[in-house]
């Protein structure tokens, strides 16, 4: 089964992050799928995306971020900061 989430406008508080990535976190132990619709998302902030996807990937790892959530309709802008927080987790994770 799949979950779709639908977000819009900026998105820039790391606690709101927190609570989104503990939903999604929820999902994903009953083995779903989630869709993160970013396609309304005007803006991601550097701290929103790593507290989403920078601290999934770090706890679950890449294969479980690639395997678990697909990101749907975001703009480069916020596709790169999405990549940018994986990245810096990844390489801190590795240090």
């Amino acid at each position: 089964m799949t979950n779709t989430l639908k977000y819009k406008g900026s998105l820039a508080n790391r606690t709101t992050a927190a609570q989104e990535r503990a939903r999604i976190e929820a999902i994903a132990r009953h083995g779903e799928q989630v869709v993160l619709d970013f396609s309304d998302v005007i803006s991601l902030s550097g701290s929103y995306a790593d507290e989403l996807f920078g601290v999934f990937t770090q706890r679950h790892g890449v294969q479980a971020l690639k395997s678990t959530l697909k990101i749907k309709g975001a703009s480069p802008a916020v596709t790169r900061s999405i990549g940018l927080a994986i990245q810096q987790r990844m390489t801190a994770s590795a240090a």
